[in-house]
């Protein structure tokens, strides 16, 4: 309440302006405002700086090699760990379904992004195969080849083969080996690594071990249209 000062005769009391409460429109009361919440965004902005740590991807418990990995089997846990991050999967994506496991991951590590692989490239295997080396040539990893085969003819003097059948269609090559392409390399036979599904590993180690004569032949992109 507002105290009446003292007044001269005929003078009618005057309250004490120093009592009346503070105004929104008290400049310095503004100013205060604005500095406390200046100093309330700084100090956010400063702790999200120290806070740089990024979600990747710990196993739950052991994880064995050709295991499909589920939500179950790992955690997202933050690290900090600066450019070998890159390395490691990102734990703020889930992970893609039919994702397996090509080695093992111990319970607490985190997961290396070459661990992951799909169904496919953990069921199949690498089987090296003799071919010609002026054919091998030809061919680069990645390409995608149909593998022929010509049995041996062991009746027959010297080498002979029979007729040639199509073994395995749309394999894909792992790796050329590097002396194809060097000085004196045009002569004998060049061991190609083609990636096999793991069902007809046994065929194509089969005909190798009976001597049969190996053609890759290279297989149409499926992007290709056929001449009309």
């Amino acid at each position: 309440m507002p105290t009446a000062t003292t007044a001269g005769p005929g003078e009618r009391p005057r309250a004490a302006r120093r009592l009346e409460p503070p105004s929104w429109r008290d400049l310095r009361l503004v100013v205060g405002l604005v500095l406390v919440l200046l100093s309330v965004a700084g100090g956010l902005r400063l702790v999200s700086t120290f806070d740089d740590s990024t979600p990747v991807y710990a196993a739950t418990r052991d994880l064995l090699p050709g295991q499909q990995v589920s939500s179950t089997d790992v955690v997202a846990v933050p690290v900090r760990m600066g450019e070998q991050l890159e390395g490691y999967v990102d734990g703020s994506a889930p992970l893609a379904p039919g994702t397996y496991l090509s080695r093992q991951v111990a319970a607490g590590e985190l997961v290396p992004v070459s661990a992951l692989v799909t169904a496919r490239e953990v069921l199949d295997k690498t089987v090296s195969v003799p071919v010609d080396v002026a054919a091998a040539r030809t061919l680069a990893a990645g390409a995608v080849v149909d593998v022929w085969v010509s049995p041996r003819d062991r009746e027959e003097l010297g080498e002979a083969y029979g007729d040639p059948r199509l073994l395995l269609p749309g394999a894909v090559v792992d790796r050329v080996p590097a002396e194809t392409t060097g000085l004196g390399a045009g002569l004998g036979r060049a061991a190609v690594q083609v990636v096999v599904p793991a069902d007809r590993v046994g065929e194509v180690i089969a005909a190798v071990d009976q001597g049969a004569r190996v053609t890759l032949v290279p297989a149409p992109r499926a992007d290709e249209e056929p001449d009309r």
